[in-house]
C-alpha cells in the first residue's frame, strides 16, 4: 500500500467556508469515483485550543505506486473541476503552509 498524506492550515474565520467546500469536493469524488484512483480517502483535523488556524490533514491510500501514478490528466472534465476546487481552496488557507508526503507501506512489518 502507498499512502498520500497532506497537511495544512486554515485559519479558523476561514473554517465554515473550507469545510463547505471539502464537502462539496467529496461528494463530487463520492459520485464519480470511477475517475479517482485512491481505495479510500480521509480527512482529519487536530483539534487544537487557544490557536486561530486548524491543522487539517488527508490521507489517500493506494493499492501501490502503480494505482498512484495513474494520470487524472486525461479527464478534461476532471482537470477542470479540480482546478477550481485548488483555486477556491487556496484562498482560504494560510499560504505556503500546503504539504504532501509519499509513504510506502513495509508489509513485512505489518501486523
Amino acid at each position: 500500500m502507498l499512502c498520500e498524506i497532506a497537511r495544512w492550515r486554515v485559519p479558523k474565520k476561514n473554517s465554515k467556508k473550507h469545510l463547505e467546500m471539502w464537502t462539496a469536493w467529496m461528494h463530487y469524488i463520492r459520485t464519480h469515483r470511477n475517475k479517482f484512483h485512491f481505495t479510500r480517502s480521509r480527512l482529519f483535523i487536530v483539534e487544537t485550543k487557544g490557536s486561530d488556524v486548524e491543522e487539517w490533514r488527508w490521507i489517500d491510500e493506494y493499492q501501490d505506486q502503480k494505482a498512484y501514478d495513474k494520470p487524472m490528466e486525461k479527464d478534461a472534465e476532471l482537470v477542470k473541476v479540480k482546478a477550481k476546487f485548488v483555486k477556491d481552496w487556496e484562498s482560504v488557507r494560510v499560504p505556503n503552509s500546503f504539504k504532501r508526503e509519499v509513504w510506502v507501506e513495509k508489509p513485512e512489518l505489518g501486523v
